[in-house]
């Protein structure tokens, strides 16, 4: 596998709770749409929260569009950058320039939390499925893994879809000499693919379901790859420091994310509307990805099956353990600390506040 790092020009079911965690190999709602819950008068609140964010067909882009994480906040300004990785959230929450990760996947946190970067896992958005899959062009019939053998595919590093593609080829004997793998943001991917430049993407949506719409097929592998343990999640981080000094703002966040996505589970249609208007893509299309997601309502996360309670890791810590460990056999990162500091670095005191506030 040739792994190149540069810039080009810029129908399946959702894998189920139960599945998630016999994948890893681990052991073992949300408030009402219409409703606002501010943070108290006597809360502190920050002058500037600077929120990292993807630009993805998710609950996230209501509350974002809407102005409701600004809402709940209170008189906070919001400054939001956009990413096209796991890898740039951790680059900037390291650097002190961003305070939130939203949207982080699970890949890019399990290396940053082994690479003590000052974060706290504060929530979880999604179990992704198959929501993240290679997209192969049609015309090029490739019909099972061995035919990527001297194809190029793009895959944004340092993100849960470039960790999936690295088990891929591991889990289907491809070898370093086998496929060409280039370094591009999702937006630069989509660029390449409309060229010809590339045969394949590994990617999420919007930029999957354009590529989609031009000639790509889906390659199946995400159940296979679960299976093996390649499990993969989007996450909310917060900068240790940021929760130290303002706890309200950081379970404010999370209660209108929470609201967001009751609004997508009780109005789908309006929401995806709302979505695929700030994802640029047609509500149809915003629907069917949002179908693809395994979303988790804030109290659900709370479970051991999930993140856990204060003090009480879930299972998700094996997830992220299991995700450092092949990372360093990929040479991704030097080491992975003991699973006891993925615990760690989980902080649920947030969620509890966000549902004991919101009554989810």
């Amino acid at each position: 596998m040739k792994i190149i790092s540069e810039s080009l020009s810029k129908p399946d079911a959702v894998l189920d709770r139960g599945a998630f965690l016999r994948c890893a190999g681990i052991a073992a709602g949300a408030a009402a749409a219409g409703a606002s819950f501010p943070m108290p008068a006597s809360a502190a609140v920050p002058d500037t929260i600077n929120i990292a964010f993807f630009t993805e067909t998710k609950p996230t882009e209501i509350a974002k569009g809407l102005g409701w994480f600004a809402q709940a906040v209170g008189t906070a300004r919001i400054n939001w950058s956009e990413v096209g990785s796991g890898a740039e959230i951790n680059t900037a929450i390291a650097a002190g320039s961003v305070d939130v990760g939203l949207g982080i996947g699970s890949s890019p946190t399990a290396a940053g939390i082994s690479q003590g970067i000052p974060y706290q896992l504060v929530g979880l958005i999604d179990n992704i499925g198959p929501a993240e899959e290679l997209t192969v062009r049609g015309s090029l019939h490739i019909r099972s893994p061995a035919d990527l053998k001297g194809k190029t595919i793009g895959v944004p590093f340092g993100s849960t879809s470039h960790f999936r593609l690295l088990g891929l080829l591991k889990e289907y004997g491809l070898t370093e000499s086998d496929v060409t793998v280039l370094d591009l943001r999702p937006d630069a991917l989509v660029a390449a693919w409309l060229r010809g430049d590339i045969d394949g993407a590994y990617v999420w949506s919007p930029a999957k379901s354009k590529l989609l719409a031009n000639g790509g097929v889906p390659l199946r592998t995400y159940d296979k790859l679960d299976a093996a343990g390649y499990v993969i999640a989007d996450l909310i981080v917060a900068r240790t420091a940021f929760g130290q000094q303002y706890p309200a703002a950081v379970s404010a966040l999370l209660r209108a994310y929470g609201r967001a996505l009751a609004l997508w589970r009780t109005q789908p249609a309006e929401a995806a509307a709302i979505v695929g208007k700030q994802a640029g893509v047609t509500a149809e299309v915003a629907r069917h990805d949002l179908e693809e997601y395994d979303f988790v309502s804030l109290r659900e996360q709370l479970s051991p099956d999930w993140l856990g309670a204060p003090g009480h890791p879930g299972t998700f810590t094996g997830v992220l353990k299991r995700t450092a460990d092949f990372l360093v056999e990929q040479k991704s990162i030097r080491s992975a600390p003991a699973l006891s500091v993925f615990g760690q670095a989980v902080n649920t005191s947030f969620l509890t506040e966000a549902t004991r506030s919101s009554g989810t």
